[in-house]
Parts: C-alpha cells; structure tokens; sequence
C-alpha cells in the first residue's frame, strides 16, 4: 500500500482522523500534549498542557506568559508538541513556531472558563515559589466571589505553534511500526515513510 493511500494528504486532515478516532474510543484527556520548549539556556523542559483548539494554522493552548515555558518561548519560539494516545497506540509529534495568539481570542476564552480557574490565572505566580497554598486558596475563594474582579491579566493568554514537521507513529507488531512524517513543500505537503 503506498504512502499517498495509507495516509491523507493534508497532516492536519490525518490528525483531525487519528483525533476523532480517539475521541470514539472514549479516550482519557485526548488533548492533553507535551509541550517541549528550549530557552538560551538551551536545556529542554518538557510538561503536560492542553489542547485547546486546532485549525488548519495550527495548535492553540494558553498559559501565564511569565511562565517558565511563556520565558522559553520569549526567547525561542521554536517548540514541538508530542500526543501520545496509548487505547490505540499511537503518537503524533509536531514541531513548529510558536506566537501569541490574538487578544481577542485571549479574552474570550479566558472568559469561557469558570470563575475559579479565571480567578486562579488571575492570582498565580506561576513556576514561583509558593509559600502558604491555603492562604493561595482562600484568595482563589474570595475573588471567584466577586466576578467583576476577573478580567484577563496581560500576563495570561493564548500561543499557537503553527506546524514545520507532523511525524504520526502506529504501533505494530514485532516493532514493525508505522511512521509517517509530512514536511511543507511548495503549497503542499511531502509525505516519507520512515524506518521503525
């Protein structure tokens, strides 16, 4: 069977696919991605985030730009996304350029979250030391009681990291895996089967 059958031509249509058949298996936190990120330092650091939405752009998740990843990403925008979906055994690795998304975009989904969580962006420091977390809580508490006091801090907003290289991987039997990298060539895409 030839590459251009086994697989769509498009990589986003290929993972809109493999995604929709993960979502029909009933699969725990299918958009939960690694999200990989290297700073000048240039020592990588990995963690779990959430896909918030895909389009044919690219991935969107959003975060405390003074993060540790929002600082990496500030001083490189290079980062890639690893989904790993064990109920079918399968993983999609994307490397790509991250940017801002809109403040637009920002706000609305800031604005779509409850107010716990909205008030919990609000307050956190995140990746700095936190000394007392009940008394983190009890703020958490007292603000989410008062809505007019969440708005979306300028800190805390969306990225998009728009795709250089998809490599989708199936599992198969005896180590004879199935591997498939797509990479942008003239208005399309060119699509290697690789070695297992």
């Amino acid at each position: 069977m030839t590459e251009e059958r086994v697989m769509k031509e498009n990589p986003f249509d290929q993972f809109k696919l493999w995604y929709n058949e993960e979502l029909e298996c009933s699969s725990f936190l299918p958009d939960a991605m690694t999200l990989s990120t290297v700073g000048h330092e240039m020592m990588p650091s990995s963690r779990i985030v959430f896909m918030k939405y895909f389009t044919e752009e690219g991935f969107i998740f959003f975060t405390n730009y003074r993060s540790k990843k929002g600082k990496q990403l500030e001083e490189n925008p290079k980062a890639s996304l690893l989904f790993f979906w064990p109920r079918l055994v399968r993983q999609v690795r994307i490397e790509g350029l991250v940017e801002r998304c809109s403040e637009q975009l920002s706000d609305e989904y800031f604005n779509s979250r409850p107010l716990p969580s909205r008030a919990s962006s609000l307050l956190s420091k995140q990746s700095e030391p936190l000394d007392n977390k009940d008394e983190f809580d009890n703020n958490v508490k007292r603000v989410a009681e008062n809505p007019e006091l969440v708005i979306r801090p300028n800190y805390w907003g969306g990225y998009i990291l728009r795709p250089q290289l998809f490599e989708f991987w199936q599992n198969r039997e005896h180590r004879s895996h199935d591997r498939f990298v797509y990479t942008p060539e003239g208005y399309g895409w060119r699509i290697t089967r690789l070695y297992p």
